[in-house]
């Protein structure tokens, strides 16, 4: 299907949904979150919980259906650019409305960039770093899990967005989280705990091709094969991200049969990258990426189940 028909049909189904269930950044909660890396590196991510009204509102099932979305920054940027860069004129910033729609939504300072640093040391990134983040981002789902076991959300249905540097993160991260075995907890496989694949929806906005050792078009390739959703967005003007979001498109079966109403590319007519086309035209750059989640997460009918292997209940 045609981008522009697709962000046609996204736009339309979106904009009322974002202008009802928005929430102005005042009213947004907040908490600012630290973790440690697993070789000791601080971490510093914005929470917004699942709010337990919204969520009876907005979700069948309650809070502990409550989906979850995971946004990275893009290219030397930091958790602010949607804390703060993403507010609809107003409105909310992206994270708050989508809180407002009954979400979990966690921004994420990616190691060496906004708070997230050692010592207050802004030091120079290394290739071994990106590994290191997407290492970092699985404690950051552990946090995440804690919350799914309280019942205050649904870590089966999740997605993360990539822009710039971050979409070969994000996807290496969905790829390893769809790598975890499950808990040898059951004789009958199908019955066995799992410990991942609970990531669902994959956004790469103005995507890069590396990061480091990272190849995203490779673990595209790889998730595909999972049949995970996805949304590539990239101004027609941006010659590297649009032709990267496009491979991608192509690798992923946009445009197919198998592909069809599970993977989307949205190219509108600009040249700004990543969180800077949020800024260029908010309303309708982000529609598309909030009706990409109402389908692709919101509404998947996975049931909240507990998450400790059958051993330890």
């Amino acid at each position: 299907m045609d981008g522009t028909l697709i962000r046609f049909c996204f736009v339309l189904t979106a904009l009322t949904a974002m202008t009802s269930s928005g929430v102005a950044q005042g009213q947004a909660t907040i908490r600012t979150e630290t973790a440690v890396g697993v070789d000791g590196f601080p971490l510093r991510f914005s929470y917004y919980p699942a709010i337990a009204e919204k969520t009876e509102e907005k979700n069948v099932g309650g809070l502990a259906n409550a989906g979850v979305v995971i946004l990275l920054h893009g290219t030397d940027g930091a958790r602010i650019a949607w804390d703060k860069g993403s507010a609809i004129p107003n409105g909310g910033t992206f994270p708050a409305t989508l809180q407002g729609a009954g979400y979990a939504v966690v921004t994420v300072d990616l190691r060496k960039h906004g708070e997230s640093l050692q010592n207050g040391r802004q030091d120079p990134l290394q290739p071994n770093d990106y590994l290191a983040m997407v290492s970092d981002l699985k404690v950051i789902k552990d946090f995440l899990q804690k919350e799914h076991q309280e019942k205050k959300l649904n870590m089966a249905k999740m997605a993360i967005v990539g822009v710039g540097i971050s979409a070969p993160v994000a996807v290496a991260f969905a790829e390893a989280d769809w790598q975890q075995t499950p808990y040898d907890d059951s004789p009958i496989p199908a019955m066995k705990t799992p410990r991942g694949q609970d990531i669902k929806a994959v956004a790469l906005i103005s995507p890069d091709a590396t990061a480091g050792r990272l190849n995203t078009q490779r673990s595209v390739g790889y998730l595909n094969k999972q049949n995970l959703a996805f949304l590539f967005m990239a101004g027609k003007l941006d010659k590297e991200g649009h032709t990267l979001a496009r491979k991608c498109f192509t690798i992923s079966g946009g445009g197919t049969k198998k592909g069809e109403n599970r993977v989307y590319v949205i190219e509108p007519e600009m040249k700004e990258r990543g969180t800077d086309l949020f800024a260029k035209n908010p309303r309708f750059i982000e529609a598309p990426l909030f009706a990409f989640l109402e389908t692709h997460v919101k509404k998947l009918t996975i049931p909240w189940a507990d998450r400790r292997s059958r051993l330890d209940r």
